[in-house]
């Protein structure tokens, strides 16, 4: 029987982060919701640290983890963005079934979520990688729980304009892009000092609805290009979420 060790408790803060998060989407309280899906990243960020630093594997915190990021980063961005727009259909000028799919559509971020975890879950790669494979599921997470933080409006409400971005980030949890690892932000800091330009950029110049988008864009785009002219000439394989911890 596994036992629960100290990193596996700051993984069960991740996913009582989450579920507080998510009794709050129902309040449209999305201000708390950010604060808890921020405190559930932190709790995620520390479990692996934690447990790389007392050495600790623990088959129980791997499976731990995977559930607590489904819930934190792939149940609450679904509901965060199904009670967002449900209250706002009946202003907006589309057809009933468009307007229909915008609150189903939300909910294939948990699926996506789910095949990212379990698919990783079984896959193995170099714990040295600076890279993950495909967007890290806290990432999109944070990411839905700040762009619904910013209230947008106008055409970011548009069926198309909705499903394309849900679907879009869906589709990157599950690919095979590399993504920049910020948890090992060392071992790639020039290219990671360049996305924290193109973010600021972007927050400088743009509303936050629209910034949020493009510092994900900007961060997927750069680290493709660090991929190619750094990771890709050591051979390595892209690292996965659940690789981060050896226990936990």
């Amino acid at each position: 029987m596994g036992r629960l060790r100290l990193p596996d408790l700051l993984t069960l803060g991740n996913l009582l982060s989450g579920l507080v998060a998510l009794s709050y989407t129902y309040q449209r309280a999305w201000g708390m919701v950010l604060v808890f899906v921020l405190v559930g990243a932190v709790c995620d960020l520390l479990d692996g640290a934690l447990a790389r630093l007392l050495k600790s594997p623990s088959a129980l915190g791997k499976e731990l983890d995977s559930l607590s990021d489904l819930v934190t980063f792939g149940v609450v961005p679904a509901f965060a963005l199904y009670h967002y727009v449900k209250p706002l259909l009946a202003s907006l000028p589309y057809h009933p079934e468009a307007r229909y799919l915008m609150v189903v559509v939300p909910f294939s971020l948990p699926l996506f979520a789910a095949w990212r975890l379990a698919r990783f879950n079984i896959e193995t790669a170099s714990n040295e990688s600076p890279f993950f494979s495909g967007m890290p599921t806290p990432f999109q997470g944070l990411f839905w729980a700040l762009w619904i933080y910013s209230e947008p409006k106008g055409f970011w409400l548009h069926p198309a304009m909705w499903g394309a971005l849900i679907g879009l980030l869906g589709l990157l949890m599950v690919s095979r892009w590399p993504f920049l690892s910020l948890k090992k932000p060392r071992l790639v800091l020039p290219w990671v000092l360049i996305v924290a330009v193109w973010t600021g950029v972007s927050l400088y110049f743009f509303p936050l609805t629209a910034a949020i988008p493009l510092s994900a864009l900007g961060y997927g785009l750069i680290s493709g290009v660090a991929y190619t002219r750094d990771g890709g000439k050591k051979g390595e394989r892209p690292l996965q979420d659940s690789n981060l911890r050896p226990s936990g």
